[in-house]
């Protein structure tokens, strides 16, 4: 059994309380500060209003080039090179899926100038889209005669 006289403990570090607590407090406030300027809002230029979505006015058209045959280069721009390419963002995605993802993503709408959100419709234009639809589908397939074309 050792004794407790003859153990030597000289080697071990002598702790400063007051010192820790000092960098502790620096710390907590530099973290608190930094937390700060997280959460602070950041000004990115002037705010700009963006249109809502809205539908497309024009078709898309996926089927021009179908099965057609087209030399490719390194050296052709952008616009003629093999897939689909957008002029908005003036990029070529390779395929039709990805061509549709693509124009009906966040990237191109904000480039079109439009945010992600959907206009709210209210009471009264829902109730006239729905009477615009059943005026329009009794309507069709009758002559004025009210005998059925084919």
């Amino acid at each position: 059994m050792i004794r407790a006289s003859n153990v030597d403990n000289t080697f071990r570090r002598k702790w400063n309380r007051e010192e820790y607590l000092e960098k502790a407090r620096e710390r907590d406030e530099r973290e608190l500060l930094e937390e700060e300027e997280r959460y602070k809002p950041k000004s990115r230029g002037p705010i700009v209003q963006r249109k809502p979505l809205k539908h497309r006015d024009h078709e898309v058209d996926l089927t021009s080039r179908l099965g057609k045959t087209q030399v490719v280069t390194q050296l052709a721009p952008l616009s003629q090179q093999a897939g689909y390419f957008c002029s908005v963002c003036e990029c070529v995605v390779k395929d039709s899926a990805n061509y549709l993802d693509h124009i009906n993503g966040k990237k191109h709408q904000r480039a079109l100038g439009m945010s992600m959100r959907v206009e709210r419709a209210t009471l009264q234009q829902v109730q006239d889209r729905l009477e615009s639809s059943k005026r329009k589908k009794g309507t069709e397939g009758f002559t004025e005669q009210g005998q059925i074309s084919v």
